[in-house]
């Protein structure tokens, strides 16, 4: 029974997942447009806020904007116990992250060097989704492993 139990809960987790990005879509491919948008896993348009990239694109160096990849998904990790987090996505977005919120003082010239700290707490998430509301978004993980249906990497 116990592994009757297990598909439901991942099929439950999997469906609280739906608004997450089909897949990413690079800063690059997101400046200037009318109507920057990413489609979700069940083919529905989301679309972000045009401050919010232009913002983006400000803080982040040209060289990185095909880097960071939008939106930015925070995972909750059931794994890790209360209020822990992940970003599914890069090294160059967590550091932006880490920028935003004013957790590293380093310049970009010095990301190379930069040891990332993947974990974030609720607080530091919160405070994330009210700074950039459309490009982030919050999926559910149960273990290591990726979200299910959710590739990080796109």
């Amino acid at each position: 029974m116990s592994g009757f139990i297990d598909k439901m809960i991942e099929h439950d987790i999997d469906t609280l997942n739906d608004h997450l990005p089909e897949s990413r879509v690079p800063l690059s491919d997101l400046i200037g447009l009318d109507s920057p948008q990413f489609k979700t896993r069940i083919g529905e348009v989301s679309v972000f806020r045009i401050e919010e990239i232009e913002e983006i694109s400000l803080e982040v160096p040209e060289r990185f904007h095909r880097d960071i990849r939008l939106p930015i998904v925070f995972l909750r990790r059931l794994d890790y116990g209360p209020g822990i987090y992940t970003i599914a996505g890069s090294k160059a977005e967590l550091f932006m992250l880490h920028r935003i919120i004013g957790y590293v003082d380093l310049g970009w010239e010095d990301f190379a060097t930069w040891k990332s700290v993947e974990k974030l707490a609720r607080p530091q998430v919160q405070l994330l989704r009210r700074k950039l509301p459309s490009t982030t978004s919050i999926g559910i993980g149960m273990s290591s492993k990726e979200t299910p249906g959710f590739n990080a990497g796109q």
